[in-house]
């Protein structure tokens, strides 16, 4: 099994998923029956019948650019092409933060000497998923493990999608079924576009010290580049609650918008002796 659906299979589970019958789909989604029938059969649909399918079943961003590329096909191919010394130096400049080129195959492409630190043994040339699969040290560095690479490999599933199922694909994922773990999770039908919380948790090996990175894959606008910027920062510690300081209203105050004649008459006594007997307010 590819891992890759086709429209009418992809809709067909997510139909089951949201306990609705074919009846009560067709109804949400203004179509017959029988047409429903025929797209989960294999029938190719309409721009208009995705959408609405896709609204029926509440499809998020990332599920319905995943099911549009079902039933359209993939996006143009993009020759594998490398980053120029320019970008490697950018790569460099990024440091202390964490930064790596990564193909759309999730293929590790360039690292600058942050990530080397961060993630052993995910050098250029390895791949992502399979370090996560293959490597014991992955299960080391990644606090949650589990999480990380259920959600790693639904954007995995979602870049197959948009990219075809080439050779390439068909090695990592043939490599990876040494895992039992990873065939259960290549079964499924879910996908995501960006990680929900942005942030994930990364153990040193060395000193087993965590720290929380803040995560974004930058995508360029350029249609000729076939690889991201995966960037890890580290996230501050929150901002310590101070206790608000209670004031106490003054006694008297003296406006500061008068006028120069007002401004210099002599302040009476008694609010001198007001000024006198009012205390500063205690410092924390």
């Amino acid at each position: 099994m590819s891992g890759v659906p086709t429209f009418g299979e992809y809709i067909r589970e997510r139909r089951t998923t949201a306990n609705l019958t074919r009846p009560q789909l067709a109804w949400l989604a203004n179509l017959s029956v029988a047409y429903l029938t025929k797209i989960e059969s294999g029938a190719n649909p309409s721009r208009r019948v995705i959408e609405s399918l896709s609204t029926a079943l509440a499809l998020q961003a990332a599920e319905f650019e995943y099911a549009l590329i079902l039933a359209e096909g993939p996006l143009p191919r993009i020759e594998a092409d490398h980053p120029a010394p320019a970008d490697l130096e950018y790569l460099e400049l990024l440091n202390p933060k964490i930064a790596a080129f990564v193909s759309g195959t999730m293929d590790i492409i360039a690292v600058n000497a942050a990530h080397r630190e961060a993630f052993p043994q995910l050098d250029p040339g390895c791949n992502y998923i399979e370090w996560l699969m293959l490597n014991p040290v992955s299960r080391t560095v990644l606090v949650d493990w589990q999480g990380e690479t259920r959600q790693s490999i639904t954007f995995f599933r979602l870049l197959v999608a948009r990219y075809g199922f080439d050779e390439r694909v068909r090695e990592i994922v043939e490599n990876c079924r040494a895992n039992p773990e990873f065939g259960l999770l290549w079964r499924g039908d879910s996908v995501t576009d960006e990680r929900p919380d942005r942030t994930k948790l990364v153990r040193d090996p060395k000193t087993l010290a965590i720290t929380e990175l803040r995560i974004t894959m930058w995508r360029t606008s350029s249609s000729l580049r076939s690889w991201m910027l995966a960037l890890g920062t580290s996230v501050d510690q929150p901002t310590a609650v101070t206790r608000p300081v209670a004031r106490e209203r003054p006694i008297s105050s003296r406006p500061i918008n008068t006028f120069s004649s007002v401004s210099n008459r002599t302040p009476s006594t008694e609010v001198l002796a007001s000024e006198q007997k009012s205390t500063p307010t205690p410092p924390i």
